[in-house]
């Protein structure tokens, strides 16, 4: 499947965020726009996606058919396929968004608006095996390592104080680096607000061994 960006000239105001944010160099302001100069250094991460404030960039992914599949930065996509949604596949899971990733997701996306949020650390959608219909399902979705990410409390922190979220359920796993709950509580502090926090904890087995 092919992978590249696409960016809207007209919603494009030149201001460099996203030349910054590629750490591959793919991206430089050309007449005043943001332009894609070398594709073929596009790791297709999407830095570039929330580092732009005018939503600009979205993702092309092309699996060899007639029309690529358009996915515009932390969309919502359903299994009935619209213009700028991706088509479920056999298999599809409950996942209505992209990019998940938390340094990656827009703090301003529709998706967090009187949102539901899943917070869960990497390891976890490895380890529970029901991740998809018993936690994702309904919820907009964060991820990280707190071991090896960095600025995901910032993030989050920031999610929380833009958004009118309704609940918090946190993921981690019993391995004492894994201290998304501390994040997560620190974030709600910061945010001032009174979001209620569920926080599962998954064994290597992916077993729940407490639900707070």
């Amino acid at each position: 499947m092919a992978k590249g960006i696409v960016i809207d000239e007209f919603k494009c105001d030149g201001c460099g965020l996203c030349v910054s944010a590629c750490h591959e160099g793919a991206l430089a302001i050309v007449n005043g726009k943001a332009k894609l100069v070398r594709a073929d250094f596009c790791d297709g991460l999407g830095d570039c996606l929330p580092a732009c404030p005018q939503g600009a960039i979205s993702f092309i992914e092309s699996c060899g058919c007639e029309t690529p599949q358009v996915i515009m930065p932390g969309a919502a996509f359903s299994p009935s396929p619209q213009a700028g949604q991706i088509p479920a596949g056999p298999g599809s899971g409950e996942l209505r968004q992209w990019p998940v990733k938390i340094r990656l997701v827009s703090s301003s996306s529709p998706i967090f608006r009187n949102a539901d949020v899943l917070l869960a650390s990497d390891c976890s959608a490895f380890a529970y095996s029901r991740m998809h219909e018993d936690l994702i399902r309904g919820r907009a979705v964060a991820i990280c390592c707190p071991k090896f990410d960095t600025g995901h409390g910032d993030k989050l922190a920031e999610i929380l104080s833009k958004n009118d979220i309704r609940s918090l359920t946190v993921v981690r796993m019993t391995v004492p680096c894994c201290s998304l709950d501390a994040v997560a509580r620190e974030a709600v502090g910061r945010a001032g607000k009174n979001i209620p926090i569920r926080v599962l904890t998954l064994d290597q087995r992916g077993c729940i061994v407490k639900d707070t």
